[in-house]
């Protein structure tokens, strides 16, 4: 009875099987094949982070795993903050994450907030290097309402018979999310004005298939679906907010690839290049984890290591446990230290935006807090009031030193309550001070004093005086002086 049974479901399962094949399309003339792989926000992680395979194993999980080729019906994508990250990739503006990105075959990349942060002109040199176009429908000049020299509104890219229409949109929290200064010429437009300007055109260019590659979030994506799926979009693939998404909402397909390629998201279609439809569309996120590489993607990332200045690469101390980037330890770490800097300050703020990453176990250096730290910014010394103090602390939740929050206010180092009267000196990044992660505190002090304190140095001074190693390592340190 036992192996009539198995029989019978052998002879289930293969006729499920052939039916399956039976059913399944072919391709034609007309019925086209397509993959596409897609990361965002990599932020030059070109080497692993927390256990991941960096772009070398990624490049070989794809040629292994995703039967992957240059010249396969393949179609590699970004959805922007391309290099913004480690000191391999922060120290040169994002060079070498350009040619990393280069050998993964990468097809188009959207302009995501974080590629503003080394400024304009970086972008065009960026741009020379890249083998593909930097997307952003909806950035224009402020002086003329064109678009900027280092930007397309979309790509057209034949692929397998298929003509992909690839548009980008950048988020419109860039103003917010870079140095505002850098972006104070371009503005951001809303995303559907974008679509509605662009896809007819893209339809006109001859394109089967339209997708957008926004540096945009998932709520963001879920906002924009219906009016995607109006003009015709198959898919929207996100970035900024370092989710995994996969979903379906009004027809449209809405993924995003979490971060710092760690995965990413492949995308099956069948493409009716005739009626310009999809007949099928699959998706799945695929983790990115550490095994075997690439030589030749390995051999070029070490190639970019040997560019860093030797003295940055010199052991500070030791990290023997994960620092979370919002624990009270990094906030020790960070913003502690600034205040210990300059005596002349009475509380030191900071946003857990700026803060990009954990600080991982292991050897700790001047390369490692370029990382945490990635963005340029020097320490400013403004006057608020407690009373202006109180709003900024509430409205922005920043890490902080020198106040407290308690259950019965806000509470300075030496114990007494903030007193809503009296001037405080407060220090913070300029970067902040000028507007950045919604920050608005020059209305309160016009004439902000300049520390020259670059906002890295005090990290590093700290730990060259802990001298922390295995047997008395960084976490543990900073957790006993981080304890109440």
């Amino acid at each position: 009875m036992l192996n009539r049974r198995r029989l019978l479901a052998s002879l289930l399962l293969c006729s499920l099987f052939m039916a399956s094949c039976a059913t399944a399309p072919r391709e034609t003339e007309t019925l086209r094949r397509l993959t596409i792989l897609h990361t965002n926000d990599e932020h030059g992680w070109m080497e692993s982070y927390k256990g991941s395979g960096g772009a070398d194993g990624l490049l070989r999980r794809w040629a292994r795993e995703e039967g992957w080729t240059p010249d396969g019906p393949f179609l590699v994508i970004s959805s922007g903050d391309m290099w913004t990250g480690p000191a391999i990739s922060t120290t040169l503006a994002g060079e070498p994450m350009a040619d990393v990105m280069n050998a993964l075959s990468y097809r188009s990349a959207t302009l995501g907030n974080h590629d503003f942060d080394f400024g304009q002109e970086a972008i065009r040199l960026r741009r020379q290097e890249a083998n593909f176009p930097f997307l952003g429908a909806n950035i224009r000049m402020r002086s003329n309402g064109a678009l900027p020299d280092f930007v397309d509104p979309y790509t057209l890219i034949d692929v397998n018979g298929i003509r992909v229409g690839v548009l980008g949109v950048t988020t419109i929290e860039t103003p917010v999310d870079t140095r505002p200064t850098n972006v104070a010429d371009l503005e951001f437009r809303p995303y559907k004005e974008a679509l509605e300007a662009y896809v007819p055109e893209m339809r006109a260019a001859g394109a089967d298939l339209i997708l957008v590659a926004g540096h945009i979030c998932g709520s963001e994506m879920e906002a924009l679906a219906e009016s995607a799926a109006a003009l015709g979009v198959s898919l929207i693939a996100g970035g900024h907010c370092h989710e995994e998404i996969n979903e379906t909402i009004a027809g449209v397909r809405l993924i995003e690839s979490g971060s710092f390629l760690q995965g990413y998201t492949r995308v099956d279609l069948l493409v009716d290049t005739a009626q310009d439809r999809v007949v099928d569309l699959q998706a799945e996120y695929k983790p990115n984890r550490r095994g075997a590489g690439d030589p030749d993607m390995a051999a070029r990332i070490a190639s970019w290591a040997l560019k860093l200045p030797p003295g940055m690469l010199e052991p500070l101390g030791y990290v023997g446990e994960n620092i979370d980037r919002q624990s009270p330890e990094m906030r020790r770490l960070l913003v502690q230290a600034w205040l210990d800097a300059d005596p002349l300050s009475d509380i030191a703020l900071a946003s857990a935006r700026y803060v990009q990453q954990d600080l991982l176990p292991g050897v700790v250096s001047e390369a490692t807090i370029i990382g945490i730290l990635p963005t340029e910014n020097t320490l400013v010394r403004i006057e608020l009031t407690g009373e202006q103090l109180r709003q900024v602390l509430e409205a922005n939740r920043p890490l902080a030193a020198g106040v407290t929050e308690t259950p019965d206010g806000y509470r300075l180092t030496d114990g007494l309550l903030l007193d809503a009267r009296v001037t405080y000196e407060v220090l913070l990044p300029d970067t902040l001070y000028l507007g950045g992660n919604y920050y608005d505190v020059a209305r309160f002090d016009t004439s902000p004093t300049a520390t020259g304190i670059d906002w890295r140095a005090p990290t590093v001074a700290l730990l060259r005086a802990l001298g922390t190693d295995r047997s008395r390592p960084l976490d543990q340190v900073l957790a006993g002086a981080a304890a109440p």
